[in-house]
């Protein structure tokens, strides 16, 4: 059963450590797939609380590092101070990473749509036997892993905190308010060390009894003015100035609401969000009241970063994570038989946009011709 969302958060000093444990928690090693924004800064933070890290990550970053080191840095109000990280190990590969290995932790903090590849690079590796964590956005990659690894060996994870890469070996702690979320995949699994470690080394961190919960409940705030923003090439703000489109986003909220009812999970409050007060505003409230709520939402969990779906759209990126955030939705509406045609047109826009399918400039900045697309599909979904 998922975590009653009100109640109180797991206090860490009553997480009792076994001498086992307590060796593990004083020196790791551990290896970080994907090492971008968010990859980077919880390597980086490991790595200066004394762990054994390498990083997985590109050839710019690597040399960057081989410079300069990896420099993190934080606004003043952040529980963690700025640093610059030297005694970390960057790769360009998993193969290479498993030189160093064996790892008693994997981090996942690739894109969503690069699971599959990284896993395959895994098994073919030897990493040894690692706890495996994902800090993804979606809900699809915590099956994929299990699947691959095996459930008791995978964590859950949601991390809350806008991060960002303003140059290679650098990452920027945009934001103080969010924490880290980790909830077991096994049903008799324990996350309590690992919260301990990253509470202690990286970000504050709470325990969630249901990771699915954990995962939808994030992915609720990653689809606010997400991709119809990427669409148009607007910003947050302008979506939400527009009353159609307003109500437009507040339409496609309302669909994974519905699809996590369906599916009997309840939202869970995340580190800095109250999720189910959210999901209970979209659902009751009036539209002309939850446009302000939304924007100021957005605008003071995502900081300076535009959306990702439109930053990989304005990067020429031929993949979108739009498959895993509205498309998760559409998924789950097909499998408990709800419509959502919403969460379907912002879908399908974006595939084709990436894919190069159709032009940006046909409607970009145009939320006549987005709604226009929306309404066909709302007339298609009631006649099926």
């Amino acid at each position: 059963m998922p975590l009653d969302y009100n109640g109180p958060s797991i206090s860490l000093e009553s997480l009792p450590l076994d001498g086992h444990d307590r060796d593990m928690m004083e020196h790791m090693k551990i290896v970080v797939i994907g090492a971008g924004a968010v990859g980077g800064w919880v390597g980086g933070r490991l790595a200066w609380s004394g762990h054994s890290v390498t990083l997985v990550g590109r050839q710019p970053l690597a040399d960057a590092m081989n410079e300069g080191g990896l420099r993190l840095l934080a606004p003043e109000d952040a529980p963690k101070p700025s640093i610059t990280v030297r005694d970390i190990r960057v790769t360009t590969s998993i193969a290479s990473a498993a030189e160093h290995g064996p790892y008693d932790l994997a981090i996942f903090t690739v894109k969503t749509f690069d699971t599959d590849d990284a896993v395959a690079e895994m098994l073919a590796a030897d990493l040894g036997h690692p706890t495996i964590l994902s800090l993804q956005n979606g809900v699809r990659s915590e099956g994929v892993l299990a699947k691959a690894f095996g459930a008791e060996r995978i964590i859950a994870g949601a991390e809350l905190n806008p991060i960002s890469n303003p140059d290679a070996g650098m990452v920027l702690l945009e934001k103080s308010r969010g924490g880290i979320g980790l909830a077991p995949v096994a049903p008799d699994g324990q996350v309590e060390k690992w919260v301990r470690l990253f509470d202690e080394a990286v970000l504050p961190t709470r325990a969630y009894a249901d990771y699915q919960a954990l995962k939808w409940s994030k992915l609720l705030l990653n689809l606010i003015g997400n991709a119809s923003a990427a669409i148009l090439d607007m910003s947050t703000t302008e979506v939400y100035a527009d009353t159609d489109l307003s109500r437009l986003e507040i339409d496609m909220l309302r669909e994974a609401i519905a699809v996590m009812g369906s599916a009997g999970l309840k939202p869970v409050t995340l580190p800095g969000y109250p999720v189910p007060l959210l999901a209970w505003s979209v659902r009751w409230a009036p539209t002309a009241m939850l446009k302000p709520i939304l924007r100021k939402l957005v605008a003071g969990g995502r900081g300076e970063k535009p959306p990702s779906l439109l930053y990989e759209l304005q990067r020429g990126r031929r993949h979108s994570e739009v498959n895993d955030l509205n498309g998760a939705v559409v998924r789950g509406g097909e499998a408990h038989g709800l419509p959502t045609p919403i969460n379907r047109t912002l879908t399908e826009i974006l595939v084709r946009l990436v894919q190069g399918r159709i032009q940006w400039a046909s409607i970009r900045r145009q939320p006549d011709v987005l709604l226009a697309v929306a309404t066909e599909m709302r007339r298609k979904a009631s006649q099926a």
